[in-house]
């Protein structure tokens, strides 16, 4: 009997639990797009991938495309990029609305084509991860990210504050679509993904 106050403080938590569960899930923000730059072609790059086959523009054309900057040491915020890149494919995976996946490392000198396709196999065999001449990556970071492009260059310090993790989404005539801000969550990502490719 000495347990029964106690019993129904812990029903009449759990009753008020699940009453305010659904109002949070209802909270939940929607995907970030940063969108100033839709509709900006971007610029003629010469990049080289993790087979040794030149990367340009034309592997754009015809194609939805993801694009992370960063380098297989960048850790949390291009390892997060790469994980929600990963569960979005799987979640459409069988149709043809699957996006091509871009991550261009800003560190050449280290990131070999060995050492991109060992990264980036673990998260997707299919991911292309490329590189290229410090001069390209700088023009090609001065395209997507032009306030952080200075401080990339200035080196391996400027480089990591330029790790953003956003998620540059680029439509099929090679023009940028928006930035997907991070933090990510991959159902979120999905919905506002396929949205921007309705819209064309």
């Amino acid at each position: 009997m000495k347990r029964a106050p106690r019993t129904a403080a812990c029903l009449l938590v759990a009753a008020l639990l699940g009453a305010v569960q659904p109002a949070c899930a209802e909270e939940v923000p929607p995907q970030r797009i940063d969108d100033a730059l839709v509709g900006w072609p971007l610029a003629q790059f010469a990049l080289r991938d993790q087979h040794g086959k030149p990367f340009t523009n034309e592997q754009l054309v015809g194609k939805w495309t993801f694009v992370l900057l960063g380098d297989t040491r960048c850790g949390a915020p291009c390892t997060a990029s790469l994980s929600a890149l990963a569960g979005l494919t799987r979640r459409i995976t069988g149709t043809a609305k699957i996006p091509q996946v871009l991550f261009v490392s800003l560190v050449p000198e280290r990131d070999t084509a060995a050492v991109l396709a060992a990264h980036l196999a673990a998260f997707d065999p299919h991911f292309v991860g490329a590189s290229g001449a410090p001069e390209m990556l700088a023009a090609l970071l001065d395209d997507l990210l032009p306030a952080l492009a200075p401080a990339a260059a200035a080196g391996r310090g400027g480089r990591a504050r330029a790790y953003t993790g956003s998620l540059f989404l680029v439509g099929p005539d090679g023009a940028l679509r928006g930035e997907f801000l991070p933090p990510f969550d991959v159902p979120r990502l999905t919905a506002t993904y396929l949205k921007v490719r309705l819209r064309g």
